[in-house]
């Protein structure tokens, strides 16, 4: 087994001792600990961790909300990240797993489940479709650094032609999760994620080479599949640079202020949000989703009288709008 680095993260100091007293029976011996993940995610930084085992539980920043910005750093995305818990529901599963998480370890710790945890890492790394694209990947990259765009751009689009599979992996990922095979169901996760981040470089490369090109249609398309990719898996701060981008190419693409929006609206930005999405309503007056997270938003401030406004000018566009119809109904029934 690979000699790896670990920071375990834990504020119950006899689960901490336990796990590290574990890995050194196992023959680990570069071990850190901390009792807070603020702490661990500057220890981070400043030396990256092979792996990290990190309890879901913990004060100020949670061990799944540190999991989620360890995959959206590019210099640290591809660590291996655990987390632990006395007991995982099928719903934690399905987060954690579209979060990228590598595994899960329940407490009390023993011996023999971490060694079979830790083997396991080798059977994600060994995937042929996970192989394949990281070595197309660099192919790629290799070609464009070198000004040979028209080879690179073969390159990324063969690759990104099997871009669904990761989609399959997810979906392989719940089904495992429904029939309590929870193991099965991690690994198909992790294959899922480490190929999304994988197609999304490839998409942004790929956009990058057509505007190189001055092929501005294809490049606007390319680098939006990656921001959906980045967004989708929690990588926003990835997204909103690409975003950004796009706006660059084409100053009138509702979809950049759209998606900017929702990205504000997550972060808890609401102002910035609003102006994204006023700026999308001035370029297409009728387009019903931008009404719809108006709507939203000010679900999310409290307002759900100024929200049904949105919602109900969605409907006067489109009568057929599900969702918006769903949201009056609660509004009207006071559960929003």
């Amino acid at each position: 087994m690979k000699k790896l680095s670990f920071l375990l993260l834990d504020t119950d100091a006899v689960a901490l001792r336990g796990f590290s007293d574990i890995l050194q029976i196992l023959g680990f011996r570069d071990v850190r600990r901390s009792a807070n993940t603020l702490d661990g995610w500057s220890m981070m930084r400043l030396k990256k961790a092979d792996c990290v085992v990190a309890s879901w539980n913990m004060p100020e920043m949670s061990g799944l909300a540190m999991l989620k910005i360890v995959r959206s750093d590019q210099n640290l995305s591809e660590t291996y990240f655990y987390l632990s818990r006395p007991a995982f529901s099928k719903a934690d599963i399905i987060e954690a797993g579209r979060a990228g998480v590598t595994g899960l370890f329940l407490k009390p710790f023993n011996v023999d489940n971490v060694r079979d945890k830790l083997k396991a890492i080798a059977e994600v790394e060994a995937e042929p479709g996970i192989v394949e694209a990281a070595k197309r990947l660099e192919e790629g990259l290799k070609l464009l650094e070198s000004g040979n765009h028209g080879k690179a751009l073969s390159v990324f689009e063969l690759m990104t032609t099997q871009s669904e599979s990761a989609e399959v992996y997810y979906n392989i990922g719940y089904i495992k999760t429904s029939q309590g095979k929870y193991d099965d169901a991690l690994i198909a996760f992790q294959k899922a994620t480490r190929l999304d981040r994988l197609y999304a470089r490839a998409f942004e490369a790929m956009g990058r080479v057509y505007r190189v090109l001055g092929r501005d249609n294809d490049a606007e398309k390319c680098l939006q599949k990656a921001a959906d990719i980045y967004t989708s898996t929690e990588k926003d701060e990835y997204a909103e640079q690409i975003l950004e981008e796009i706006l660059e190419i084409n100053p009138q693409t509702v979809n950049v202020y759209n998606s900017l929006g929702v990205i504000c609206r997550k972060r808890g930005d609401y102002s910035a949000a609003l102006k994204y999405y006023q700026k999308a309503l001035r370029i297409h007056p009728r387009e019903t989703s931008i009404y719809y997270n108006i709507g939203r938003l000010h679900i999310d401030l409290k307002n759900s009288q100024q929200a049904r406004v949105f919602f109900e000018k969605a409907l006067e566009i489109d009568p057929a709008f599900k969702e918006a119809k769903d949201v009056i109904h609660a509004i009207d029934l006071g559960t929003l």
